[in-house]
């Protein structure tokens, strides 16, 4: 063989090397809504209604920048599909914890959330459940990561077409309360463009914080009293989610030893129990802190992760807020509700009178159902 020769053939076998890692390296690369797993639900975890009932793990956002892994929960009808399949509804969740054994597709679905859930399965959708990155998988929950939770709603509807294709219609919605109702903006926002194979209709939004960006920046030491109700629990839940995913940040330089114990607590306690050790022993927001988060840095990254979307909506968009609502005071959302309407956003607003935060789906469920019918069609 000549010279000339050996050099082709080596440059071919260089070539053919290249090619097969590059290709090896593209099919290891995740693919959010891709099924990493799926198992039936605990017996405990069922809601009335659901004729199948799985956990589900999915890849997807673990922060608004990384990739990651969630669970959560498939739901279909009793019954047989329509033609077409069942249309599908994401429901996000509201706070529960960040302890793995608070995840919803461990523990099941408070009363004030399950019984949606089984309403939309009496009228016919499939209901689709994150349980968010990092609850019920590996690290801290990615509390209130809007971009991340918002991924993680959409990237359930994926994962379950890869198991339930054949009986799922492409139609779907997404809806929230709470920390989900602030999910489903962001995903609301995202969907049509990162699930473009889908029929994304419309978004459900149930007492979603916004405005926080300009809140949680402010915690320090001199941080008064709000008379918000779990405003330490949500703190505590947003720091220990940005000291997990986010280390550089080095988050604990702001925390006093006594705010550095309790996020190192509310990481292994459910929403519920924590809350109430909080309330008895009365921590002030304030004693968390040794300094003041206010930094440019520190303000940046809260909006990056908490700045609700104002423009940008593609599909119908329904805000449902209670005037008694002590958890996420009505200010939060009239605020949001001017930022939309000061971009042109088209949305349908219900104010419903002397309902507290946790009844807020239920009582407006009436409504709501008919809004789900109504883009669905």
């Amino acid at each position: 063989m000549g010279c000339s020769s050996r050099v082709a053939a080596a440059l071919v076998v260089v070539c053919t090397a290249l090619s097969l890692n590059t290709t090896v390296a593209h099919s290891e690369e995740p693919v959010a809504g891709s099924v990493v797993s799926h198992m039936p639900l605990a017996a405990a975890t069922l809601p009335v209604g659901a004729a199948v009932s799985e956990q589900i793990v999915y890849r997807t956002l673990r922060t608004a920048d990384r990739d990651g892994i969630s669970s959560g929960s498939i739901f279909l009808p009793e019954g047989t599909p329509p033609t077409g399949g069942w249309p599908v509804i994401s429901y996000a969740h509201g706070t529960v914890g960040s302890a793995d054994y608070c995840a919803p597709s461990v523990a099941g679905f408070y009363e004030t959330e399950r019984r949606p859930i089984e309403r939309w399965l009496a009228e016919g959708y499939a209901v689709v459940a994150t349980d968010y990155s990092g609850l019920g998988t590996e690290g801290a929950l990615a509390y209130l990561d809007g971009p991340a939770a918002g991924a993680n709603a959409i990237d359930i509807v994926r994962a379950a077409h890869e198991v339930y294709g054949d009986v799922l219609d492409e139609r779907w919605m997404v809806a929230g309360l709470s920390e989900g109702g602030q999910a489903a903006y962001f995903a609301g926002h995202e969907a049509s463009s990162r699930a473009p194979e889908l029929d994304f209709r419309g978004t459900v939004v149930v007492a979603g914080p916004t405005h926080l960006e300009g809140l949680f920046p402010l915690g320090g030491p001199l941080f008064p009293e709000l008379g918000i109700p779990g405003l330490v629990v949500y703190a505590l839940y947003l720091l220990g989610g940005i000291d997990d995913q986010r280390p550089e940040e080095n988050v604990r330089q702001y925390l006093s030893p006594l705010g550095i114990s309790w996020m190192e607590k509310a990481a292994s306690q459910c929403a519920v129990e924590i809350g109430r050790t909080i309330a008895s022993e009365r921590v002030p927001l304030g004693s968390l802190f040794s300094q003041s988060l206010w930094t440019p840095h520190i303000y940046e990254l809260m909006r990056a992760m908490l700045q609700v979307p104002v423009d940008g909506y593609d599909r119908p968009l329904r805000i449902v807020q209670s005037t008694a609502d002590t958890t996420l005071p009505i200010p939060f959302t009239w605020a949001q509700l001017v930022d939309l309407h000061a971009r042109g956003t088209q949305f349908e607003y219900q104010e419903i009178q002397g309902v507290p935060h946790s009844q807020s789906v239920i009582a407006s469920m009436d409504e709501t159902i008919e809004f789900t019918e109504r883009v669905m069609r």
